[in-house]
């Protein structure tokens, strides 16, 4: 019996054959209808929303993604940065002072020795030409008037002194071809203040600087180094001591414009550096070593001495070993100048003088003599202001101060 073959139609069922709806079956039929084809309308709205979502999403993290990496690139730079920092050193900053050429005189000719040496009392023009060489070369010769005098004698000790030759105050044919051709010692400080005063010890010599240049050579007369006693102001022990002037580096102090006494004499306008050790004037500077230790120079350079230097300026003694002894002529210096006699010898005959304030002499440039013809001048260059007198008694005997 050969099978039967059943149709999908066969099993819709003929609705032709079916009973009619009713209204309401009909509106639900309806109902339906349009339900199953609204159906798929918001099924392809939902998956195309969903589908435009994934895509913002994806959107969105790759940007986000993109964040990431610029914000790890930023956060390496920062780091290379900080990691990477330097410290710049500012050098400090040098000052170089620079010290003018120490200035030498220019050789010059001379005239012969008239007899073949002069000294104190001589006269003539060949005189007037060594004072003015003298001068020129800022030794103080006095008036430069061609009579020898006792300053041009200490112009010549000094001479002498630098040489390295006896020291007799006469001027024969070594000095005067040492007067052509001479040339400064060195400095005993080259590297020290521009305006000083160095005390030479072992030559006896002081040279005075003014802007590294010399301005003033003199002989000098320091402590000899001899043993003695004093009996200080107001004390009853006497004190024993050597002579001494002590080496170091010092400043003047205070000047007194009169004779000032001390417990060992007499200082004749003293300007004080050490305490009680002064550069001051006196009557006869020997050649060599003989003060207590004080610096003593001529009286004609102490009445202008005060005008070339002043206080504060640098004192150098320089040639001797300083030692533990006590500064002699221990004396308050701002203590005014005392009237009357000190308590061992006196003051010298020379003492009556009034104390007066001399201009400095113009000693000219130091290459300034370029000829050996007599010099013009005739007058002295002592000319004074008003004096400042101190009244003092004059025993006969010299101070040993």
């Amino acid at each position: 019996m050969r099978g039967r073959i059943t149709y999908i139609d066969d099993l819709i069922p003929d609705r032709s054959q079916a009973p009619p709806l009713s209204r309401r079956e009909r509106r639900h039929a309806q109902d339906s209808r349009g339900s199953r084809a609204r159906t798929p309308i918001i099924v392809a709205a939902v998956i195309i929303t969903a589908s435009a979502i994934g895509t913002s999403g994806f959107a969105l993290l790759s940007q986000d993604k993109d964040w990431v990496h610029k914000d790890r690139a930023n956060a390496a730079q920062v780091t290379t940065t900080s990691t990477t920092t330097t410290t710049t050193t500012v050098a400090p900053t040098t000052t170089t002072t620079t010290i003018p050429v120490f200035a030498q005189p220019a050789a010059v000719d001379l005239p012969s020795v008239p007899g073949g040496e002069v000294s104190e009392g001589s006269t003539g023009p060949e005189v007037a030409a060594y004072q003015a060489r003298l001068a020129s070369l800022r030794f103080d010769p006095g008036a430069r008037s061609g009579t020898f005098t006792s300053d041009t004698t200490y112009a010549i000790h000094t001479l002498q002194k630098i040489m390295g030759v006896p020291v007799s105050g006469r001027l024969g044919e070594p000095e005067r071809v040492a007067l052509m051709n001479f040339q400064y010692p060195a400095p005993l400080k080259p590297e020290a203040e521009a305006n000083r005063t160095e005390i030479d010890i072992t030559k006896q010599v002081m040279t005075l600087y003014v802007d590294h240049q010399v301005r003033l050579i003199t002989t000098v007369s320091t402590g000899s180094g001899k043993y003695y006693c004093y009996t200080p102001f107001y004390q009853t022990v006497r004190v024993c001591e050597y002579a001494n002037t002590p080496e170091g580096r010092f400043t003047f102090t205070y000047f007194v414009n009169a004779w000032h006494r001390s417990p060992l004499g007499q200082l004749y306008r003293p300007f004080y550096f050490n305490r009680g050790i002064a550069v001051h004037g006196y009557p006869d500077v020997p050649v060599r070593p003989g003060s207590h230790g004080c610096i003593r120079i001529p009286m004609r350079i102490a009445d202008y001495w005060d005008t070339l230097v002043k206080k504060g300026d640098i004192v150098y003694v320089v040639g001797k070993t300083s030692t533990t002894v006590s500064a002699p002529n221990v004396v308050n210096p701002q203590q005014s100048a005392l009237p009357g006699t000190r308590t061992v010898g006196g003051v010298p005959s020379a003492a009556a003088r009034p104390t007066t304030t001399t201009a400095a002499p113009s000693l000219g440039p130091v290459d300034s003599t370029t000829s050996t013809s007599t010099p013009t001048e005739s007058t002295s260059t002592t000319s004074t202001s008003t004096p400042t007198t101190t009244t003092t008694t004059a025993p006969s005997e010299p101070p040993p101060s």
